[in-house]
Order: C-alpha cells, then structure tokens, then sequence
C-alpha cells in the first residue's frame, strides 16, 4: 500500500470503517474511498468546484428554461458504474446543451449511453467498448487495474441499451481505444464522456482521442475523479491538467470537465512541440 494511502486510510478511520471491515473488506474500502475523497473536497484540495450548466449558460451555448425536463430510462438499476445524481446531471448537460454528437468511451451496460440518447434526441451517440474477443485474463497481463477486470468478466455492452429498446438509437463501436481512429470524428464532438479503462496510460490515450475529436462548442467529462487507491494515478493525471487548462470537478460527485477547445488547443500545441 502507497504510503498516501496510508495517510488517507488514518485520516478517516472510524468505528463505523472498522465494522464494516470485519463484515466485507470490499464495503470497508469502498466507504474508506468515499470518505477520503468527500475530506479532500471538502477541505478545497484538487479540482475547484464548478457547476457545468453555468458554463453553458455563460456562453450561451444553451438557454435556462424553468419547464425544460430531464429524461432516466426506467427501469434505471441503482449502484455500480454511475451514480444516479450523476446520470442526472449527464442528463441535464445533454438536455441543456443539444449537442450534434455524443462520444462516450467505455460503454458497459449503457445505462449512460441511455441518457446521452433521451436527452440529445437529435444528437449522433457513439460508443466505445472492448470487442468481445477481449478477455479478462489478457486484460489483466496487460495491466488493468483489477477492478476494471472485475467489469471486463461480467460485462453485456449494450444489454441496457436493448433492454429499453434504444439500441437501434447509437453507435457501437468495438475496439481497444487505443487503436480507436479519432480522425473519423475530427472537430465534431460537442459532448464527450470518458470512463474506460483507468489506468493512467489509459486516460490518458482516451483524452487525447477525445481532444482531437472535440468541436469548437462542447464539453469533456471524466468519471472516477477523486477517487484514491487504485483511482488515485487518474486523480493525479486530472489535477496535473488542470495546471494547464480549466478543469473543474462537478461538485459531490466524482465527474470532472473541461471546455473541450481548451482540451483540443492543449493537445495540438503537444503534438506540435513533439515534432519540432
């Protein structure tokens, strides 16, 4: 263990941890993980907080309507992947927002997907996934993160999606993001979702791809920020950006976006001092 994860682990020791330590060790570590990363918002530490619709408003890519409505598929299952308050929120940027193009890495069931696709109605949705040749065993050799094998085993990509028949509705793409060609997307994305796999090497190909397929309107979002343990390099790598470009963490929850021109200007200005 980390030596900060120790620190972390000391700062929010508790009864109520212990308990649930000598129940199930996974309960115990994910409430450690929840309560370290609310300490650290709560204390002002990582990204600052901002709400991302306020954006939208600000640059009047999208107008405030007292009657406007989110859309949540039903039936909507609780726990794993994203939080409901973050599909929520997911929703309303998409509502506010009616972006022309949809980019999520990371699909899994398509519980997000779902939301991209209700609230965009006129919007393209693509989304990328593992091919099912991908094993667990491979994945692991390679050296994702074991919780990320854990989903890789059990994973259905698209079974929401069917299930509430919106598969007919999105584009599925199959194929380690590594390989993924961003070229075909180039300057066309306005809402982009990353939550693949989340190792550091990882975030940070998807964030390049994204970077290069952004439009001049639209927002980048991250899932997972905050997080400690196995989390903690993604956290790092966000905190580490946002020394560069505007990053900012959506407020109790572990989203983090960025305006995605200064994504997309930050990594051109990257891959021209690489080549000079």
């Amino acid at each position: 263990m980390r030596f900060a994860a120790v620190v972390d682990a000391v700062k929010t020791a508790s009864f109520a941890a212990l308990q649930l330590a000598v129940k199930d060790r996974r309960l115990a570590r994910a409430y450690w993980s929840e309560s370290v990363r609310r300490y650290h918002e709560m204390r002002g530490s990582g990204l600052p907080g901002r709400d991302p619709l306020e954006y939208i408003y600000q640059r009047e890519w999208g107008r405030r309507s007292p009657n406007d409505r989110i859309q949540l598929p039903m039936p909507m299952p609780a726990g794993g992947g994203t939080r409901l308050d973050e599909l929520a929120i997911l929703a309303s940027v998409a509502r506010t927002l009616q972006p022309s193009v949809v980019f999520e890495i990371g699909t899994f069931a398509g519980r997000t997907t779902s939301v991209f696709i209700l609230n965009a109605p006129n919007a393209r949705v693509f989304s990328v996934d593992l091919p099912p040749e991908a094993s667990a065993e491979s994945l692991a050799a390679e050296g994702y993160l074991g919780t990320d094998v854990a989903l890789v085993r059990q994973r259905q990509v698209g079974a929401f999606l069917r299930k509430t028949g919106l598969a007919d509705r999105y584009t599925q793409i199959l194929c380690d993001s590594r390989v993924l060609d961003a070229s075909r997307h180039a300057a066309s994305v306005e809402l982009a979702f990353i939550d693949g796999a989340h190792t550091v090497e990882y975030v940070r190909n998807d964030t390049e791809k994204v970077a290069a397929m952004m439009a001049e309107r639209g927002l980048v979002f991250w899932h997972d920020y905050g997080g400690v343990g196995r989390f903690r390099d993604l956290t790092t790598f966000l905190e580490m950006l946002a020394r560069r470009i505007d990053v900012y963490r959506v407020p109790g929850t572990t989203l983090a976006w960025t305006p995605g021109q200064q994504l997309r200007t930050l990594m051109q200005r990257a891959a021209v001092s690489t080549t000079t």
